[in-house]
């Protein structure tokens, strides 16, 4: 196992379960290029969708949709979806829409949140997610929050016309539960 440092969990983060009332927002950061070109949107965002896509969301038993609040405010989503309760496992996706909460530790604190939820709440083997390789952040916070990454998928996003690179990543439970926290 590779070593991991100390992640710093805010205090000040939280997860919701993700309702209707939230679909304003996302629909706002779905207009962000920034947000829709690392989520790999295929169409364009409308408010309708964004809330057709949360009733999916709510309904489907494989799919566990949580708000990211920063000092009770959504900021931002991290989804565990694909939950296969036969292999135990689950797909990890997180953004943060409001521009003035990313890179302060509020995605990562979210992550490992719903990462807890998913190994203590549902009992899961294993994460998994995809990042598309042109975005170090993001796999620098996954790394640090102890993925690894178990294979890279040749052209596998489409990045604002460009085919790069996706990186398959993965934790499990028992190295989880090694990983030392610090709340700040």
């Amino acid at each position: 196992m590779t070593p991991v440092s100390k992640i710093r969990i805010r205090e000040d983060v939280q997860l919701a379960p993700l309702t209707p009332a939230h679909a304003g927002r996302m629909f706002t950061w779905m207009k962000d290029p920034w947000v829709s070109d690392n989520l790999g949107l295929r169409s364009t965002p409308s408010l309708e969708a964004t809330e057709a896509w949360i009733a999916r969301a709510l309904a489907d038993e494989s799919t566990c949709p949580f708000a990211i609040l920063l000092a009770g405010e959504h900021v931002g989503n991290v989804i565990l979806d694909r939950i296969d309760r036969y292999l135990s496992t689950a797909r990890l996706s997180v953004y943060v829409g409001e521009n003035q909460a990313r890179a302060k530790g509020v995605a990562s604190t979210g992550i490992w949140l719903a990462v807890r939820h998913g190994f203590c709440e549902l009992g899961l083997h294993k994460i998994w997610l995809t990042v598309h390789a042109l975005h170090p952040a993001a796999i620098r916070a996954y790394v640090n929050l102890g993925f690894q990454v178990e294979g890279v998928l040749r052209g596998e996003f489409l990045l604002r016309g460009e085919r790069v690179p996706a990186l398959y990543m993965g934790i499990l439970a028992e190295e989880f539960g090694k990983q030392q926290t610090v709340k700040t």
